[in-house]
């Protein structure tokens, strides 16, 4: 990103995603999988969830802070996440006149499930997999890494097509095809791989089964077999991809989930209930010792959501 090339590159990106998200939010576009956002005031640490995706900001900057550390990312480095992650996101700094803007990507789009059966086929990975494939353990729930030249240039390439309709119709495809290998082949590349294949795929989709189910009662032993694995195997699986036990994970899943509605304007007793709390006492007591205030005192001092979470929660 040091070269007057890209600088102006930027320059362009930005003002392509500025035009096609005029206002504050998130908003589609015609390339499955992929959402512009625009954010123009700060927003203060709010939980949430993010699903597996890749957050590209192309102007200012944003947090997230998980497992104890604090992820910053901006210009020059992406933010992926390969399986939905517990987070507090942070955006220190945001104006009308500069806002924060970027590019939201699922890695869960058909589009990607398309070019990972593909790339299997062809890549000799799948017969003989490189030393940096041969992972001493699970995929990095969340990783930030540089952009890399070739995700920039097929970054770029991508939301030219968006000024151009007819272009986007016939080549918008393919392109698209062009950034999901960039992102396979590049420094998170290692992390999505191994997401996306067995068993780490199936352990993924153990999570995405725990989201969509909070209401329900979710034993850890039940999830276990939901994998295919034995208790301890799942515990200890499970703590290094996400940094939490299965049952600190369950928690804090129920509690940013339930923030999250809560802050969007949803009843706080509707929203205990949504996530899988039956006992309304208890739901206020572990949320105040979660996020440090009831949930009442809570959403009178918490800012607006972030975009990202909106976007792939």
């Amino acid at each position: 990103m040091a070269t007057p090339e890209s600088l102006v590159q930027l320059d362009s990106v930005t003002a392509a995603v500025a035009r096609h998200a005029p206002v504050d939010g998130t908003h589609d576009t015609p390339l499955d999988g992929v959402r512009l956002f625009r954010v123009s005031a700060p927003v203060d640490r709010v939980p949430g969830v993010y699903d597996p995706s890749v957050c590209v900001v192309v102007s200012g900057a944003k947090h997230a802070h998980h497992a104890g550390r604090t992820h910053v990312y901006g210009p020059g480095r992406y933010l992926c996440t390969t399986m939905p992650t517990p987070v507090e996101a942070e955006i220190p700094r945001a104006t009308p006149d500069e806002p924060v803007l970027g590019v939201l990507i699922d890695l869960e789009a058909r589009p990607m499930a398309e070019l990972m059966v593909q790339y299997r086929a062809v890549s000799s990975r799948a017969l003989a997999p490189t030393l940096a494939d041969r992972r001493a353990g699970p995929p990095a729930a969340l990783t930030v890494v540089p952009w890399g030249e070739t995700f920039w240039s097929a970054l770029v390439r991508v939301l030219e097509l968006l000024d151009e309709p007819r272009a986007l119709d016939l080549l918008g495809h393919g392109r698209l095809r062009e950034l999901h290998y960039a992102l396979v082949e590049g420094p998170a590349g290692v992390e999505i791989r191994a997401a996306l294949s067995a068993p780490t795929h199936e352990f993924g989709s153990v999570l995405t089964y725990m989201r969509a189910n909070l209401d329900h009662p979710l034993a850890v032993e039940d999830l276990a077999a939901r994998a295919g694995m034995s208790r301890a195997a799942f515990d200890r699986h499970f703590k290094a991809t996400t940094g939490l036990s299965p049952l600190r994970y369950l928690k804090a899943l129920r509690l940013n989930d339930a923030a999250m509605l809560i802050a969007g304007g949803t009843d706080i007793g509707v929203a205990a209930a949504k996530v899988g709390y039956r006992n309304p006492s208890q739901f206020t007591r572990e949320f105040k010792r979660h996020f440090g205030a009831t949930p009442r005192t809570w959403v009178s001092t918490a800012g607006h959501g972030d975009p990202q979470l909106l976007a792939v929660s």
